[in-house]
């Protein structure tokens, strides 16, 4: 008797062994798989947290449109777009969203009626809608372009909510909030300085969008904020020696600055000028014509930049 309760014993003992190396080898290979998603996601720059997922859809995409802008954000899941380049370009600014899985845009926002930002607009709007479009009123200018009226023919057909750009409105999208900076009147003589120029903020990291704003803008930006630091500089004009006049950039004080410029243009943006300037204070910079499109992946502890081409 005592010999069978011993076997039975054995066989209990061993079956639970069995259970527990099987337990231990299944959590070693979850582990070992969950550590190499850590790592891959380390080497992303962006860091390992609870709300990973979310992290890894929230990002900016600087994308090289030549001579022209169009920045695109993905934050949980909600998307903005600011510009779209020159007509043509809209099919690479297309091809990016659906990249992105983007159906529908939650806002589209056309800086000024220039055909370099709005030029692919009414593409787009038609192609994908648009939940919200924020653009300056367009009966404060004299803009009658054939682009202009594609855009605001676009933007009436989509059904979209048109909000027109006011210095100090607010809104947000995913985990992203954003203000609107200026314009602070609109100039018909001045379109560049018409644009809508917005602070985006992300957690710690902050994105200062110019449009085309020029120095007097600048200067107009830092007085009416006296706390207008961002972590990067989405800088005015295609970095023309028009704006990123010193006195503002050491306002802004960004660590990274995106210069949306075509190769070899004929206005030689960005200037030798500007770039002279990021040098003497330290700001990292890249150029769409250098670098393509450039990507800020991001999270409310930081940042990570990667540019298409090195």
């Amino acid at each position: 008797m005592a010999k069978i309760k011993n076997t039975a014993n054995k066989r209990i003992f061993t079956l639970i062994a069995v259970i527990l190396v099987t337990i231990l080898v299944t959590v070693s290979g979850y582990l070992d798989k969950q550590g190499k998603w850590d790592k891959i996601y380390e080497e992303s720059g962006v860091g390992v947290s609870a709300s990973s997922e979310a992290v890894r859809d929230s990002a900016a995409y600087f994308l090289d449109v030549g001579q022209g802008d169009s920045t695109i954000f993905i934050s949980e899941g909600k998307s903005m777009l600011i510009d779209a380049g020159e007509a043509e370009y809209a099919p690479a600014v297309e091809e990016k969203l659906r990249e992105l899985n983007v159906d529908s845009l939650d806002y589209v926002v056309a800086t000024h009626a220039h055909s370099d930002h709005i030029g692919g607009l009414s593409y787009i709007i038609n192609t994908f809608g648009a939940e919200n479009i924020i653009m300056t009123d367009p009966s404060e200018n004299d803009i009658t372009t054939s682009v202009y009226e594609n855009f605001l023919d676009a933007a009436e057909n989509s059904g979209a909510n048109i909000i027109f750009a006011e210095q100090g409105y607010t809104f947000s999208f995913g985990n992203t909030e954003c203000e609107i900076l200026s314009p602070f009147n609109i100039s018909l003589s001045e379109e560049n300085n018409n644009s809508v120029v917005l602070k985006i903020t992300q957690g710690e990291t902050s994105f200062l969008m110019m449009g085309d704003a020029e120095e007097k803008i600048e200067k107009q930006l830092i007085k009416a904020y006296p706390d207008l630091k961002a972590s990067i500089l989405k800088t005015g004009h295609h970095g023309s020696d028009t704006s990123s006049s010193m006195e503002f950039l050491e306002a802004v004080s960004p660590e990274y600055a995106v210069i949306s410029v075509g190769e070899n243009n004929s206005y030689n943006h960005p200037s030798a000028e500007t770039l002279n300037k990021f040098e003497n204070l330290n700001i990292n910079y890249f150029r769409t014509d250098k670098n393509g499109t450039v990507t800020v992946t991001f999270n409310e502890n930081g940042y990570k930049t990667n540019a298409e081409k090195q």
